[in-house]
């Protein structure tokens, strides 16, 4: 049986003292961050004009700047308040940025090139503290988390506890890490936890999803089942939002007053920075809120809808089709683009099925569209964006244009299962039509519940079949219900 790693995410609590602890714990790190930076602009100078093995040594290769730290120490002796493994993490952490960096330099990293790390600012972004090791540096107590700190000046090692309210869902996990982060203002602990995979099972009922930009997917199942998933409306809303909050922010004055920079013991360094004007700040927080909640709200809803598919399904199937920027209109080409959860739905699927034991495939949908399901003539020009009815000039099959792409995907995953090795699956009905499609649900997301609506014949919704409210365990229709969203 294989095991995977899974990430656990789990608020924290504490007093004002020591939430005070944890928020110098993370100082220090964001100040050994930047000292390692600037030594390592001093060492990439250095070997630059006297190519110095020693100085490569330190900063090319991979614990080089971890192997800097006892000597640091001497040097600073405030860094051992902190315990050991975040302050590794941090020179490892620079080490993995400047690696980066080099490999998409010489062409050796996929994507956009990757520039050089910069200096950090502790109150733009609180730095994380990892450690690495299981039960090394924390330890979890009934519904606390205790964190293991650096030695004092007593030469003793300190310790602070903090709540951690949903520490049963920890009971009998095996966690391999832990890292601390802080979300604007609020503190939370993202456990590592190790899981077993369950074996793979049995194929016995398949969908296939045609992804689309009008509906999340539409999807054809083996009993003759149609399911239009709606997209999340409420994008649109948290795109507005976000444009009015960027458009007043950057109306504000940022640099509001010039300060000095200072190191650890309050000495200035001889630096300055400007410090943002207030309503620069009051916005640009709204704005950092705004994109969490939208992130937040954007992952339950592609988990949710992931898990139903996989609760009623042995096999999900879905369309290879990823938008690359097309789009008549700038407002098109946004929606397109920023809206879609094209690419992170099929990660989310395919994550999904690993951890039920279900079967996860991306099909080549190239042609589905445009074929008909029935004779499978090839209408050699395309089918018009607009149109979303047509009719097969061949053998005149009228046909929804999602439909009969799902339906011609199913056909494409039925071929493609035996060459996997998926086992046994059922068989489509050759050359079926609309008669193979018995019933089409649509379902619906809406702020005051989900509302599941059975479809017409063509696509129309002709009767309201049920309404499940939010912390009510309704009895489950064909199509399973997915989770409700609140707008912005």
């Amino acid at each position: 049986m294989s095991k995977e790693n899974l990430v656990l995410k789990l608020k924290l609590e504490g007093t004002d003292s020591s939430i005070a602890e944890l928020n110098g714990q993370s100082r220090i790190c964001n100040w050994l961050y930047n000292h390692l930076l600037q030594k390592c602009h001093e060492l990439k100078s250095e070997f630059i004009h006297s190519g110095s093995p020693e100085a490569s040594k330190t900063l090319y290769t991979k614990r080089g700047l971890r192997n800097a730290l006892p000597k640091l120490k001497q040097e600073h002796p405030f860094l051992k308040v902190v315990h050991s493994s975040p302050l590794k993490n941090t020179a490892l952490r620079l080490s993995d940025a400047i690696q980066v960096h080099q490999k998409s330099r010489k062409g050796k990293r996929k994507g956009k090139q990757v520039g050089w790390p910069k200096f950090r600012a502790w109150k733009q972004n609180w730095f994380s503290l990892f450690y690495d090791e299981p039960e090394k540096g924390f330890k979890i107590q009934d519904q606390t988390l205790v964190l293991s700190l650096g030695i004092g000046e007593d030469r003793k090692r300190r310790s602070i506890t903090l709540n951690l309210p949903e520490a049963f869902l920890l009971k009998n996990k095996i966690v391999r890490n832990l890292r601390i982060i802080s979300e604007l203002g609020q503190y939370y602990a993202i456990f590592t936890i190790q899981k077993e995979l369950p074996v793979r099972k049995s194929i016995s009922k398949i969908i296939a999803l045609d992804p689309n930009h009008k509906n999340l997917a539409y999807g054809v199942d083996t009993n003759g089942a149609a399911i239009e998933i709606a997209s999340p409306k409420w994008l649109k809303n948290y795109d507005k939002r976000l444009d009015e909050l960027k458009s007043k922010r950057d109306s504000c004055n940022k640099k509001s007053k010039k300060l000095p920079v200072t190191d650890a013991k309050g000495i200035p360094t001889g630096k300055e920075f400007y410090l943002p004007s207030k309503n620069w700040a009051k916005y640009d927080h709204a704005l950092k809120k705004a994109l969490r909640k939208r992130r937040e709200q954007t992952k339950t809803f592609m988990f949710t809808s992931a898990h139903q598919l996989f609760k009623n399904y042995d096999c999900v199937g879905i369309g290879d089709y990823t938008p690359n920027g097309e789009g008549i209109t700038t407002p098109m080409r946004r929606a397109m683009n920023n809206r879609s959860l094209n690419r992170r739905w099929k990660n989310t699927l395919a994550w999904v099925a690993r951890k039920s034991g279900k079967t996860f495939i991306e099909f080549d949908e190239k042609g589905t569209t445009r074929t008909c399901h029935h004779c499978l003539h090839v209408v050699e020009q395309g089918i018009p964006v607009t149109l979303r009815e047509w009719q097969c000039p061949q053998c005149q099959t009228e046909h929804i244009r999602d439909e009969n792409a799902a339906i011609n995907g199913l056909k494409k995953v039925l071929r493609d299962l035996p060459q996997k090795n998926e086992g046994k699956h059922p068989s489509i009905v050759s050359g079926s039509d609309l008669a193979f499609v018995k019933e089409r649900w649509a379902w619906c997301v809406l702020p005051s519940g989900v509302f599941i609506h059975s479809r017409g014949q063509n696509g129309e919704v002709i009767r309201n079949t049920r309404k499940l409210n939010r912390g009510h365990d309704s009895p489950r229709s064909k199509a399973d219900h997915l989770v409700m969203y609140d707008h912005v």
